[in-house]
């Protein structure tokens, strides 16, 4: 016959393991924390900004072909203002040969503040340090690979250098630690049901009465079992 679980009988299936339930939340929450702490190296984060102005005299004949670069990915055509040469040189600033030799190794991302003429240099590295330099670096040859391609079309000025990070950008401590309480919460509660559920012994007599409908007029003691009596 089987039996109809209730959200009461579930509480009650948890509270009947809640030390184990408490102990697996902690033991997740501790496994986290040490995991992040020795395992996951911290990364540090900086921002360079620049501008990037444009001349009003510049058109297509502007663009500098001296230097034997493949200019087919800037469309000059398109570039009328200066928020469309802000846009151009996130691409171009990235690409370019010389500047990869700066960023090679370190993760850099150079993108135009809500479509402004200011170009942001983000970077990111295990090194403070050199995610300062990267950054600032960058920001320093961004003149010349500008002029590079465009000659004297406009001009890239360093609005804000790049500050060594003092904290850690990543990671999130505090997220891992949650992520390891709830795991342990939920694979505690996981556990917790299913010894419940494999478990098909009788137990109060409360059992005997919901299952069958029967009061229980008498209990027959064990006292073969060590440590105290047992009821059968």
């Amino acid at each position: 016959m089987s039996r109809q679980l209730t959200v009461n009988d579930i509480l009650k299936m948890f509270l009947a393991h809640i030390k184990l339930i408490i102990i697996m939340t902690l033991v997740g929450t501790v496994l986290a924390y040490f995991y992040v702490s020795f395992f996951v190296a911290p990364t540090y984060t900086t921002t360079a900004l620049i501008l990037v102005q444009n001349n009003a005299g510049f058109s297509s004949g502007n663009v500098s072909t001296s230097t034997g670069q493949d200019n087919s990915e800037v469309d000059t055509n398109d570039i009328t203002q200066s928020v469309m040469l802000a846009n151009t040189c996130t691409v171009l600033f990235q690409k370019d040969p010389d500047m990869k030799s700066i960023i090679a190794g370190n993760a850099v991302t150079i993108s135009a503040i809500e479509d402004s003429y200011f170009l942001e240099i983000r970077v990111t590295s295990l090194d403070p340090v050199t995610a300062a330099n990267v950054a600032n670096q960058v920001a320093e040859e961004a003149p010349k690979v500008f002029a590079k391609y465009f000659g004297e079309a406009g001009k890239v000025d360093t609005v804000d250098e790049a500050s060594i990070p003092s904290n850690p950008s990543s990671p999130n401590v505090k997220q891992y630690v949650m992520m390891g309480f709830l795991g342990g919460l939920v694979l505690a509660l996981g556990v917790s049901f299913l010894i419940e559920i494999v478990d098909t012994t009788v137990k109060p007599e409360d059992d005997l009465y919901e299952l069958y409908k029967i009061p229980v007029f008498a209990e027959i003691i064990d006292f073969e079992v060590e440590g105290g009596a047992k009821k059968k």
